[in-house]
């Protein structure tokens, strides 16, 4: 329990990056008389595999040139305000499926924020809060949408016989994504958005409609058989890590020529990586040394008495909980790390669905939006030289959406979730 507690103070007060501070904790554990299998073991998790070979193809996705033709295609397409909203809010969704990290996907959106502020100059801030605001609304279309999904579902597997897979996530959370998605650009289109300046034809980029090179069709082909892989996993019942892996081995072959070995794990961020790892590792010594059984048994004392007579209350409870765990949290891994072990407790304790209780959970702690370090698309739009947005004009905008994410959030429960495997009781 010490250093659990040790390990969340060095990720939520020190400067120390994430990974190093989850790893210097397990080896602190180690010195103080812990089996050294649980550094070597750490290591040996299926969602670690999967986080590197999905950084690896959203590097092939840059690397290829897809995503300099998807750009010039929308800047010379892109004629008109309402033809920019469709294009922007189309192309994160897009992303959102085969870029594994918010981070990267704002990298990859910041040449189309250049792109779209040229061409429509008056709404520059507009889109510099548009196309974070969407990359966070993102993450809840798919399992490799944020590594927090990876975590909580690596804590599921590793304290109960649960687990979701890729085609469940996107099943459960794709309709939501879309929905929380459209929402905001409507609430962000409202206060920001200013008339469109009419464009003269003269200023347009002619597009040459160009045939896809060799490399592109290659990775356009490799990465399309990725997706249909993870979908299909009952099907052929290879691990998705497995999968990702020997695909994104397949993107670095010298005769494939989508992108070099080194520049491949250059593009993988062994921070997070490590990160992961050691978060893992510190879980799975709550669960061995029975940590979990003691706050479990705690919890009842205090709680015994109360009765649960229908889902709503821990409903709004993990709701709640979940989406303002980013005013005390800033990281997105953390907050995963420290809420979803203690809500799989309580989850147990009132005989809850531990898999709907962790995936409502996953879906809280993506809301991120009230300042700009609680998440690096934020920062990485906000650092920009032009700075899009100000800190106050990020709080007015998450006091208005996070209430409306709530309740979407507990009415996809009662209209959707529910029917579809996460009823809670």
């Amino acid at each position: 329990m010490a250093l659990f507690v040790l390990s969340l103070g060095l990720f939520i007060f020190s400067k120390m990056p994430a990974g190093l501070s989850a790893m210097l904790v397990v080896c602190l554990g180690i010195l103080l008389g812990m089996p050294q299998d649980i550094l070597y073991q750490s290591l040996e998790e299926h969602v670690i595999w999967l986080m590197i070979g999905a950084f690896i193809i959203g590097g092939v996705v840059e690397t290829s040139g897809l995503l300099d033709r998807l750009i010039r295609w929308i800047e010379a397409k892109c004629t008109s305000g309402k033809r920019m909203n469709i294009f922007v809010f189309i192309l994160v969704q897009i992303l959102s499926l085969i870029i594994p990290s918010t981070s990267g996907r704002a990298a990859a959106l910041l040449p189309v924020y250049q792109a779209f502020g040229n061409r429509f100059n008056s709404n520059r801030q507009y889109l510099g809060i548009l196309m974070p605001v969407l990359i966070l609304m993102g993450t809840n279309l798919s399992l490799i949408g944020a590594g927090s999904h990876i975590i909580g579902i690596g804590l599921l597997e590793n304290q109960t016989d649960g687990s979701i897979s890729y085609l469940q996530f996107l099943l459960w959370g794709f309709p939501f994504g879309i929905i929380i998605a459209i929402i905001s650009l409507f609430m962000i289109k409202k206060f920001y958005m200013k008339p469109v300046e009419k464009i003269s034809t003269e200023n347009i980029i002619q597009y040459e409609k160009q045939p896809l090179t060799k490399k592109e069709k290659k990775a356009a082909v490799l990465i399309s058989l990725t997706v249909i892989l993870w979908i299909t996993e009952p099907l052929h019942d290879f691990d998705i890590a497995f999968v990702t892996i020997l695909m994104s081995l397949i993107m670095i072959m010298p005769k494939v020529d989508l992108i070099g070995w080194r520049e491949a794990f250059n593009r993988v961020s062994w921070s997070l990586i490590f990160f992961v790892a050691g978060a893992t590792a510190l879980g799975n010594l709550l669960v061995k040394y029975k940590v979990l059984d003691v706050i479990q048994h705690q919890l009842y004392q205090v709680m015994h008495h109360v009765k649960l007579v229908n889902e709503f209350v821990p409903l709004v409870i993990i709701v709640v909980l979940t989406v303002t765990s980013h005013l005390y949290i800033t990281s997105h891994t953390t907050r995963a790390v420290v809420f979803i072990p203690l809500l799989i407790v309580f989850g147990k304790m009132f005989g809850l669905n531990l898999t709907a209780v962790v995936f409502i959970a996953l879906i809280g702690t993506n809301y991120c939006l009230t300042f700009p370090v609680s998440s690096k698309a934020l920062l990485l739009f906000y650092e920009n030289k032009e700075r899009p947005f100000t800190i106050k004009q990020l709080m007015y905008l998450s006091l208005g959406i996070m209430p409306v994410y709530m309740l979407t959030m507990i009415v996809m429960y009662y209209v959707y979730w529910q029917y579809v495997g996460l009823a809670l009781k």
